[in-house]
């Protein structure tokens, strides 16, 4: 029995896989420089990122692997729920206020004020911004802690503000490390009273 004819569709020439390849790899560039880099770092060299709302989310993740790595030590611990303080507004009733303390932060950048305590002592605290929510994580460490030391929490979140009292849980220095994630300066003035030898900025 006579088998058809098979058909030979002749080969693509070298030039024309050059050209294929040549578009795969520029596709792919385009797509690195278009959609990746804006989602994992916030550049936007193309403008590709700011019209698929992905420039944002990269700076985000920026933001956040920024504050992960300011207090690393933190990893894992509780996230605690804050109410933060009416309008952005200082007032706590009682007695005037011992120490107060205003820095100023650049975009993305961090400080932390720290009170010197011992255990059990108990200090009243209210902190607010002139601009917004800011980054925010009240712990405490004990002296001459070790770089890897895993701080104790007492609360960290978003916040324009926040009020309440530090109860210290051992010997060692208690406070707040802020962050501006916002893209203009921000002013946090930080208001304390209470049984702790002194507020510093570490």
């Amino acid at each position: 029995m006579q088998q058809p004819p098979v058909s030979r569709e002749p080969l693509p020439s070298r030039r024309t896989l050059a050209r294929a390849t040549a578009v795969v790899i520029g596709v792919a560039a385009l797509l690195a420089v278009g959609v990746v880099l804006p989602a994992e770092t916030g550049r936007d060299p193309l403008g590709m990122g700011a019209m698929l709302g992905l420039t944002e989310m990269g700076r985000i993740k920026v933001a956040l692997a920024q504050d992960a790595a300011a207090d690393a030590t933190l990893a894992g611990l509780p996230q605690r729920t804050v109410v933060p303080a009416p309008s952005g507004a200082i007032a706590l009733s009682g007695n005037a206020w011992r120490d107060s303390m205003r820095v100023t932060l650049a975009p993305n950048k961090g400080v932390e004020l720290k009170l010197d305590m011992q255990k059990n002592d108990t200090a009243f605290f209210a902190w607010s911004t002139d601009a917004g929510e800011v980054y925010f994580n009240r712990h405490g460490e004990p002296p001459n802690a070790p770089k890897d030391y895993a701080a104790h929490s007492y609360a960290k979140g978003m916040a324009p503000a926040d009020q309440g009292e530090i109860v210290a849980v051992f010997d060692g220095v208690h406070g707040w490390f802020w962050r501006n994630r916002t893209n203009a300066t921000v002013t946090i003035t930080l208001k304390t009273r209470g049984t702790y030898r002194l507020l510093k900025q570490m």
